[in-house]
């Protein structure tokens, strides 16, 4: 893999596991959370967002694996969010322990796109809707910064190519003082001011 999303193989493994303590982190705020709450995504409910959430782990795993993801049962996010979210979690996290180097390309669609993009487009899913979550809680999430770093990294390119299906909010400036993690919440249109 050459260009903007060329990685060492072992950083991938290091970015999605970061991504998934995050987003854990912040799903664990939802225990007590009043599932109606608005979110920083316009026009969804802390309970649409999770549904989301769950659902595109599902999606993400199944494109990592070439079939339906293994264990897409268990409880719904509005009975048990922490639940749901960290088994999806864990099923995203083996599928990409067992992908094969000889096997690292999947089929999105009508294109076939490496396998590293699919990790770090599950991962800034997880970190971007793991702090609208937070925030949605009432909490201050810090993204890490080396983490945030990673995904800044490579996270233009999927904004861009998400603009054609508005698939993000509109990217907003950010300061030159901002963090990296105020930095990629700017590229997915989000404002840490915006509380």
């Amino acid at each position: 893999m050459s260009g903007p999303l060329a990685r060492p193989g072992g950083e991938e493994r290091s970015v999605l596991g970061g991504a998934a303590r995050y987003l854990l982190r912040s799903v664990l705020l939802s225990r007590d959370a009043d599932l109606s709450t608005r979110t920083p995504c316009p026009d969804w409910t802390l309970g649409d967002l999770l549904r989301h959430v769950r659902a595109s782990l599902e999606d993400l795993t199944g494109v990592l694996t070439a079939s339906e993801p293994p264990y897409a049962g268990g409880p719904e996010p509005d009975a048990d969010p922490v639940a749901a979210i960290r088994a999806r979690l864990v099923d995203l996290v083996v599928a990409w322990a067992l992908v094969l180097p000889g096997d690292r390309w999947c089929e999105v669609g009508d294109r076939r796109v490496p396998a590293e993009i699919v990790v770090y487009t599950a991962a800034t899913e997880m970190v971007v809707h793991g702090w609208d979550i937070s925030q949605s809680c009432g909490a201050q999430h810090l993204i890490p910064a080396e983490l945030a770093r990673s995904l800044l990294a490579v996270s233009r390119p999927l904004v861009e190519a998400g603009a054609e299906v508005r698939a993000f909010a509109t990217s907003l400036g950010s300061p030159a003082t901002a963090t990296p993690g105020e930095r990629l919440l700017a590229l997915f249109g989000r404002s840490p001011d915006s509380r």
